[in-house]
C-alpha cells in the first residue's frame, strides 16, 4: 500500500516551482540572483489561483500529482 502525499501545494497538480519555469514566468528574476536562490526554498506559482506562495500551503483546489 503506497503512502498518499500530504495535501500541500508542493504535491499539487497546479503548482509549479522549477527554477526554469519561474525564471521564464518572471522575467528579470535572474537579475535578483536566481530562481535557485535559497530564500525561495520550494515556493512557487499556483496556476489555478494565479498566486505565488509557499510550497507548504494548501487549499480546496488541491489535486494530487499522479
Amino acid at each position: 500500500m503506497s503512502k498518499r502525499p500530504k495535501a500541500i501545494c508542493l504535491h499539487c497538480h497546479h503548482f509549479r516551482n522549477s527554477p526554469e519555469f519561474l525564471e521564464k514566468t518572471f522575467p528579470g528574476l535572474k537579475v535578483m540572483s536566481s530562481g535557485m536562490a535559497s530564500v525561495r526554498a520550494d515556493d512557487g506559482l499556483c496556476l489555478k489561483r494565479e498566486v505565488y506562495l509557499a510550497a507548504y500551503y494548501s487549499c480546496e483546489a488541491f489535486e494530487a500529482v499522479e
